[in-house]
């Protein structure tokens, strides 16, 4: 697995002592009410950091985003996999495993860069600070044609990340059965999507 490095932040793979700053992340309703709608038990990020581990080992998975001027863990960032299938209409997307995916169809896999921050950390760009060094690494280290960010409609913070990076095409979407945009970003350097 990799790191990642910026100006202002450090990106490193999630370790067994990371469940106390995601204690604190996941348990504030503003941060978690467009992700999972809901806050994450202790069980539930223990579990959380055990999948990161696992696709770690695949090459992916989110980092935990350190500031370096204190060395505070403010967030996560990173690829990872939602689930999907096509209703004839739009897509509609499930994260983690097939298994969660409610609508009947063909099931398809989609990379996605996520992100999720502290309240203290927001409107200071770290978000696209860390979301930028992704997309780059992305294209140019691990070689992908391009990727997606899944943004609940209201979630204006991160819309505004997501074009940051430059969004190439935007697609009304399901997230987790909650109306969304499938904000896509295609690698200027092969033009496909990915």
């Amino acid at each position: 697995m990799y790191s990642l490095e910026t100006v202002r932040l450090v990106m490193r793979p999630f370790c067994a002592e990371d469940v106390d700053f995601l204690n604190y992340l996941h348990s504030d309703l503003d941060v978690m009410r467009y992700t999972l709608g809901r806050t994450r038990s202790n069980n539930e990020n223990i579990d959380y950091v055990k999948t990161m581990q696992t696709l770690h080992d695949q090459g992916i998975g989110h980092l935990v985003v350190i500031r370096k001027s204190d060395n505070t863990p403010i967030g996560r960032c990173g690829y990872s996999y939602f689930y999907g299938v096509n209703d004839g209409e739009m897509d509609w997307f499930y994260w983690g495993d097939p298994k969660k995916v409610t609508r009947d169809g063909e099931i398809f896999k989609l990379l996605e860069l996520g992100y999720t921050y502290a309240k203290p950390a927001w409107g200071q760009g770290y978000a696209t600070e860390a979301a930028l060094a992704f997309r780059e690494f992305g294209y140019t280290q691990l070689g992908y044609d391009g990727f997606s960010s899944l943004v609940i409609k209201e979630n204006i913070g991160s819309i505004s990340v997501a074009r940051k990076m430059g969004v190439s095409e935007i697609v009304e979407c399901m997230t987790h059965d909650t109306l969304s945009f499938d904000l896509r970003n295609i690698n200027p350097g092969n033009g496909t999507n990915g």
